[in-house]
């Protein structure tokens, strides 16, 4: 068992550093590129900071962190019912809290894609 686990530990290190290498390697330096093209087609760094884009990212943060702790809700739901071993009291938990989880996260998407549609219609972004 332990052996497994090592080469497996070992297996992740060299694919990790593989994988960091082939980046670097492959990564192109593309910022004078960019400037340049931003400078000609007279981009105003400040005109990204307005206050309703601030609050929209913002909101989409906070958004994405409860969706996150939604998702975590329902797989720890999941679990408790796959483990409940026949105890009705222990699932009936695991399915309000599943439903509950489930409304929740329809709920955040929901609220998610109305901040994206009011963002792209009325901010033009």
């Amino acid at each position: 068992m332990k052996k497994k686990l090592y080469s497996l530990t070992a297996l992740i290190i060299v694919l990790s550093v593989l994988f960091i290498y082939i980046n670097s390697a492959v990564a192109l330096d593309v910022t004078p590129n960019l400037d340049a093209a931003r400078s000609s087609a007279g981009y105003n760094a400040a005109s990204e900071n307005t206050v309703p884009q601030i609050i929209g990212q913002i909101v989409a943060i906070v958004l994405a962190f409860v969706g996150m702790i939604f998702f975590m809700m329902i797989i720890f739901s999941g679990v408790q019912w796959m483990t409940a071993g026949g105890n009705e009291e222990k699932v009936k938990q695991a399915k309000t809290r599943l439903f509950n989880s489930i409304m929740g996260l329809t709920f955040v998407v929901a609220a998610y894609f109305l901040t994206w549609l009011i963002k792209v219609t009325l901010l033009g972004a």
